[in-house]
């Protein structure tokens, strides 16, 4: 049951962050275009509000300058699914998302691969790290201007939300970041998938910026006695 609630595109579209969060987000350079020096807004900040652009360069300029993340996270889909886990995050390139039993997932990010781990089946995927969605969060430079389509940036109570998609993408996937305020800090993510499922990560008594022991993004504890390489 698990195996079939909690498929790899499933948690794939769970994590879309942290994080994006994700389809696919692939974040380049930030350089801004000029014109007989005259600044122009990048192509992905076109059509939002002078309010909205302010809100997108605060939220980059905070994960940029995030160096770890440490969490419980709750995990709810609109389809009946719980999970808790704890997640850990280190930029850049380190991250280790790992489900508490019954679900038997782990996956580690090693700042060249992401590795998606079944304990129970002791089977193994790896994927380039640039092709997976957690490469905007966990790059060295975070840049949300280009490539994704912003639907809304918004402030309210207290709180930021930013709703976004991937450009082409074509399956009507979308999610929603939602950060705290003063000081700004990421809380949660919501994802819509193509099914019209959704999917909300919340994070649980964070910790920011502390260090995090290196062992926990290596795969040590792990018995991979068994690898299979899946496509």
């Amino acid at each position: 049951m698990f195996h079939k609630i909690f498929s790899l595109k499933s948690f794939m579209i769970a994590i879309f962050a942290l994080f994006m969060l994700t389809g696919q987000i692939i974040l380049i350079d930030q350089t801004a275009q000029a014109d007989s020096n005259t600044a122009v807004e990048p192509n992905g900040l076109n059509g939002l509000s002078p309010d909205e652009v302010s809100i997108v360069r605060r939220i980059e300029s905070y994960l940029n300058d995030l160096k770890s993340v440490s969490a419980r996270f709750i995990q709810i889909s609109s389809n009946g699914s719980l999970a808790e886990g704890d997640v850990n995050i280190q930029r850049p390139g380190k991250m280790r998302f790992e489900y508490d039993e019954p679900v038997p997932i782990v996956m580690i990010a090693n700042g060249v691969t992401l590795l998606y781990f079944d304990k129970k089946l002791k089977q193994s995927t790896y994927l380039p790290l640039w092709k997976t969605p957690l490469w905007f969060l966990i790059r060295e430079k975070v840049e949300l201007h280009k490539d994704i389509q912003i639907l809304r940036a918004q402030e309210s109570d207290s709180t930021i939300q930013l709703e976004i998609r991937a450009e082409g993408e074509s399956d009507g996937t979308q999610m929603t970041l939602l950060f705290s305020d003063n000081p700004i800090s990421l809380r949660k993510w919501e994802v819509i998938d193509a099914q019209g499922i959704t999917t909300q990560v919340s994070l649980v008594n964070p910790v920011y910026d502390a260090s995090i022991d290196e062992t926990v993004f290596t795969t040590d504890d792990l018995n991979m006695k068994k690898k299979e390489n899946w496509d």
